[in-house]
């Protein structure tokens, strides 16, 4: 059996096989166009409302805009690339040859800020790339590679964006709904995101996600994550429902769920159960980080004043470090009080919240104050110590592009 990296395979196969455009009818851009103005336009005026708009001009190029765009970001760099412009060229429907190359590069590359946006674009267009196929031509890539680089990411990929865009795929692909939407994920927020990516997309998932998102009422260290779930899936069954979506009086949530469910299960055919508020488990948290990353994944971590440190977003789990340890970890823990954000953050970031101190705090890559980053690697070396040896092992990773050069 060959050794070889099934990665590079597949960069070597998608950079031979000839391809054509997918879109033959999408009318031909005027020969004088500046597309590179357009692009750095996208990227680079102040006012975003001309971004927004030079983005989406640079999207409806097609084909014809993919050497400004691959200009620019070999001269300013990958990351220069706005996630506006990302999305735009994701969500553009265009199947040309070069557009699905280059979301293909994008979805690829692991340091790419906005690489889950580019799986998106790839799964949208995976049902045109099987029509051509099955026509008898040659589409911008081999689906059988799509594919098989979806349902690696779909279970195996650290950041629950791009596990949930290449399920997506996967489903789009016409992979069984069922098998594909129940894969095991860990982050709550992940088949609320598929279920409303599937409804706009025409396809019905299990509705259930949808229903109890609407009850969830849970935070992290301030941030009101189950109510912003519940706003996502509201807002995803009133554009399904369209005039079917009941009318309710504001501010008592079961009576609006009570309103909701019937009219879901009328439409879905499913039989759903109406969901309990769901609270937080960790009733005085003294402290945390959040790491967001799309390369290494979201990290949650919380701890209380007693040592019982808990893990993901919901606090689900956790761990109690003994008395000693976390008394000498609490004595120095003053050091990551920090009166104000750290560096400029533009995707990746690392928030890190003190009770006793008010500090909530960004930090950009590379920026993290060497008392900070002492006081962390204190606390994954006492995880580890209690039997954490996965999770000290992700965060230390997670830590370790936040460290101050």
């Amino acid at each position: 059996m060959s050794s070889a990296n099934p990665v590079h395979i597949l960069v070597a196969v998608v950079l031979a096989t000839p391809t054509v455009a997918m879109c033959a009818a999408r009318p031909q851009d005027p020969t004088n166009e500046d597309w590179a103005r357009h692009v750095r336009k996208a990227c680079t005026s102040r006012r975003y409302g001309i971004r927004l708009a030079a983005a989406r001009k640079v999207a409806a190029g097609g084909d014809a805009a993919v050497p400004a765009v691959e200009e620019y970001a070999a001269e300013a760099g990958l990351n220069a690339l706005p996630a506006s412009l990302v999305d735009a060229i994701a969500d553009s429907g265009d199947g040309g040859a070069k557009v699905s190359r280059l979301l293909w590069s994008w979805t690829m590359n692991p340091d790419f800020y906005w690489r889950s946006s580019a799986m998106r674009g790839l799964a949208l267009r995976l049902p045109t790339y099987r029509e051509i196929e099955a026509a008898g031509a040659t589409a911008g890539l081999p689906v059988d590679q799509v594919e098989y680089l979806m349902s690696t990411r779909a279970e195996n990929d650290p950041a629950w964006l791009m596990r949930s865009h290449a399920r997506f795929g996967l489903i789009l692909g016409g992979n069984p709904v069922d098998e594909i939407f129940w894969l095991p994920e860990h982050d709550p927020r992940a088949r609320v995101r598929l279920a409303t990516l599937l409804l706009a997309a025409g396809v019905t998932p299990p509705m259930q996600p949808l229903i109890d998102a609407l009850a969830n009422e849970r935070t992290f260290l301030g941030t009101p994550w189950g109510a912003n779930l519940a706003t996502e899936a509201s807002k995803s069954m009133r554009r399904w429902l369209g005039d079917d979506f009941p009318t309710f009086e504001a501010g008592d949530k079961q009576k609006a769920i009570a309103a909701i469910l019937p009219v879901v299960e009328a439409r879905s055919q499913q039989t759903l159960l109406s969901p309990e508020p769901r609270t937080d488990l960790v009733a005085a948290a003294a402290g945390g980080i959040e790491i967001l990353s799309c390369k290494f994944g979201d990290k949650f971590v919380q701890w209380s004043d007693d040592g019982t440190v808990y893990f993901g977003l919901d606090g689900a789990e956790s761990v109690q470090i003994d008395d000693e340890t976390w008394r000498k970890l609490s004595a120095n823990r003053t050091s990551i009080a920090l009166e104000k954000s750290v560096g400029v953050v533009i995707c990746d970031s690392l928030r890190i919240s003190q009770k006793a101190s008010r500090t909530n705090a960004k930090i950009a890559p590379a920026s993290m104050p060497a008392s900070v980053t002492d006081w962390l690697k204190r606390l994954t070396q006492a995880l580890d110590d209690h039997g954490e040896t996965e999770r000290a092992s992700e965060l230390r990773r997670g830590l370790g592009q936040f460290e101050g050069r």
